[in-house]
């Protein structure tokens, strides 16, 4: 008998089985490719399907409809020029699986073999189309109806991408995270093999890591996306700028440079895909990435671009990616003080994170910041923080320092030195520390400190997506991260300065923001 999980699943199990394979003795005795060989004006549709290799698919028990064209609707076209892959992609747009009568309704439309969903008009004289010439004829193993001409096909998304001539290079890179795998709901059971596990006439489909686990199952008829394509000539002029903020140290150099092609190639990718149809004739002020960006001007994004209607969405192409890198891909590095993973106290140092009130005059970001005190009289208290997904480029570093006052310390200000560690171009860690006699916090308002200008990083220290995917299904944990880019707050206060009272050795931090320079 079949295992199902459930009576309700079991009962369904057993109608699948008594819809698709029990025949009744009245049932004719020609298959659909019967029926296709005996009709000479469907000879050259017959071709196709023998070309594709499914004259065997559609005289088994299998049951299936057939939408057969005409041979005056295909006229031009020769079967002899298909090859199996082209025959294929033909022959799958003109049939489906089960029966599927004039009776269906329009708005639940026919899923075709192909996975497109096609209606039948109204007046039922028409499909997906195409005009209807007969309908509804009964063959052994399914229905046929023939039709003025071929289902016009319409490219989703992802085929756009695999069918022009130039986006190769978006495509390349996509298809180096394809995995192909057996789809169990696609599949249809047909047997019970001697162990009473189910035999499945198995439909493999195609899985994208990148895609169908993170930026949009863009291949899938039942999702509505829209997408800016790039075409080779704005891939290249966007890699070229890109890859210079993804310089990767490993010793070995291959490695090395491998990382960093998947990285930029990423950063050109990540924030290409939005949910839903995003047309330009009524763009909202603002639009979100399948990977969580927000692009602010989404008529500058769709500039100069060349829309096209897909089968489950919005196509842009263009030849020159109007990014916004401070949006996208090179965005913002904010870190926020009192979270304490990645952050270390300094020797004789306490740090305890403190909470203001909503309606406190002073701004602080989430409500939390730290305030950190020397543990003796004479330590000068530090701490540091991880900085990660640090790219090889320019940074402008601020603090922001509160005052004392939002202790009820009015006259508590104190003198810091920053200290930042960081790879250089070899691989050695190295640092550099900056104090002067203007990093002086306040007692009474916030201060925001530039401790560098235009600091630029060697190399990248960057963890992309595809890594956070990699690993026991995303599982990662901060912990296992390596990084090398730190940044130390400490003070700058001497003796003499404490004994007369001129500053203290505490202070008060809301935000790290290391703010990205453009070139």
């Amino acid at each position: 008998m079949l295992f199902c999980l459930g009576i309700s699943v079991l009962v369904g199990c057993r109608d699948e089985f008594s819809d698709h394979y029990d025949r009744s003795a009245d049932l004719p005795a020609t298959t659909l490719y019967g029926l296709l060989k005996q009709n000479s004006n469907l000879s050259t549709f017959a071709r196709l399907v023998e070309k594709a290799g499914y004259d065997t698919l559609l005289s088994s028990t299998q049951t299936f409809t057939v939408f057969a064209p005409v041979n005056d609707g295909l006229a031009g076209i020769n079967p002899d020029a298909f090859d199996v892959t082209r025959a294929r992609t033909f022959v799958n747009n003109q049939i489906a699986r089960f029966n599927n009568s004039t009776s269906v309704p329009a708005a639940n439309g026919v899923r075709m073999k192909n996975y497109k969903l096609y209606s039948f008009s109204s007046g039922k004289d028409a499909f997906g189309g195409a005009t209807l010439v007969d309908k509804n004829i009964m063959a052994k193993n399914g229905l046929l109806h023939t039709l003025n001409g071929p289902i016009t096909y319409r490219n989703n998304v992802h085929e756009y991408i695999t069918s022009s001539d130039n986006t190769t290079k978006l495509e390349a890179f996509i298809k180096t995270f394809d995995e192909t795998r057996f789809d169990e709901s696609l599949s249809i059971p047909i047997d019970i093999n001697q162990n009473g596990s189910v035999v499945y006439d198995s439909v493999k489909t195609t899985f994208n890591r990148l895609l169908d686990k993170n930026l949009g199952s863009i291949a899938n008829e039942d999702s509505i996306y829209t997408m800016v394509i790039p075409t080779d000539n704005a891939w290249d002029e966007a890699y070229t700028k890109y890859s210079a903020y993804f310089k990767t140290y490993n010793a070995n150099a291959a490695v090395a440079d491998s990382i960093r092609k998947v990285q930029a190639s990423q950063a050109i990718l990540n924030d290409l895909i939005y949910r839903g149809r995003i047309d330009d004739s009524n763009l909202p002020d603002s639009i979100v990435s399948t990977s969580g960006s927000v692009v602010h001007n989404p008529a500058s994004l769709l500039s100069g671009t060349n829309k096209q209607d897909a089968s489950n969405g919005l196509t842009y192409f263009t030849d020159h990616l109007n990014y916004n890198g401070l949006e996208t891909w090179n965005k913002k590095i904010v870190i926020e003080c009192e979270e304490p993973e990645g952050r270390l106290a300094g020797a004789n140092t306490g740090i305890n994170t403190r909470i203001v009130s909503s309606g406190a005059n002073i701004p602080v970001s989430n409500s939390r910041y730290i305030e950190v005190s020397p543990n003796t009289t004479t330590a000068q208290p530090a701490v540091t923080f991880d900085i990660p997904n640090v790219l090889s480029g320019k940074y402008n570093i601020y603090v922001e320092c509160l005052p004392g006052s939002i202790d009820d310390a009015p006259k508590d200000s104190t003198k810091l030195l920053f200290d930042l560690t960081y790879l250089t171009a070899t691989g050695k860690t190295t640092n550099v520390t900056v104090k002067l006699n203007s990093f002086v916090t306040s007692g009474k308002n916030k201060v925001v400190i530039k401790a560098f200008s235009s600091f630029e990083f060697p190399v990248a220290n960057f963890y992309d997506r595809i890594w956070w995917i990699d690993y026991f299904n995303g599982l990662h944990s901060y912990s296992e991260r390596v990084v090398t880019t730190k940044f130390m707050v400490k003070t700058n206060v001497s003796t003499s300065e404490i004994n007369n009272n001129i500053f203290s050795r505490k202070f008060r931090i809301d935000r790290i923001i290391f703010e990205p320079v453009i070139n």
